[in-house]
């Protein structure tokens, strides 16, 4: 009876170990996510972290954003309609989805509606005025994601990065970090297919 005692005392230790180890192995995948300090940043540097992010992407972009046709902003900027229609060719499986709150003539979207691998829509429900807008690229792997009042000048903006967790575990990870922003995407334009 001590023999069987015992045997099974060993067997619970060692499968609870096991399981620990586990926990904890999956649990520091999220210490090599590297998230920046909130920084604020003005027209040209938006336009060069956009430029800088879709350079980096992959397979895809999502980006949801206000859209509204204001002076300098990203979407009025010749440089960033010629970083698309280059990623485009450059990489004719690529694709860009964009969700904007306003719907606002603009260069951006007046130039690439019609382009292959560009999806442009309007949002059936903007929310709040000063919610966080984001631009993710490869489904989660990384992320700028910023903070504006409508109308504003200045954006904070806040960059995570998970392509720095291995490949083994970074879908999960980026998930975990990022799958509030891409949820809330996929939701979002799928309903406005509905509309636009």
């Amino acid at each position: 009876m001590v023999t069987f005692l015992g045997w099974t005392a060993a067997a619970v230790f060692t499968v609870c170990t096991v399981i620990m180890v586990w926990v904890l192995h999956r649990a520091f995948q999220y210490a090599d996510v590297k998230v920046t300090s909130a920084r604020v940043n003005d027209d040209d540097s938006v336009v060069s972290d956009f430029i800088e992010l879709l350079d980096e992407a992959q397979v895809s972009m999502v980006l949801y954003d206000d859209g509204n046709n204001m002076e300098g902003i990203l979407y009025n900027d010749p440089r960033v309609i010629d970083a698309v229609r280059g990623k485009l060719r450059d990489n004719p499986d690529f694709n860009l989805q964009c969700l904007f709150n306003c719907n606002e003539d603009m260069p951006f979207r007046k130039e690439l509606a019609n382009e292959p691998g560009v999806d442009i829509r309007i949002r059936d429900d903007p929310g709040s005025e000063s919610e966080v807008h984001y631009k993710i690229i490869d489904r989660g792997v990384k992320a700028y994601l910023s903070r504006r009042e409508r109308g504003s000048r200045e954006r904070t903006l806040k960059i995570v990065d998970c392509t720095t967790v291995s490949r083994r575990h970074r879908s999960r990870v980026a998930e975990c970090v990022l799958g509030k922003y891409t949820a809330d995407f996929a939701s979002a334009f799928s309903a406005a297919a509905m509309r636009n």
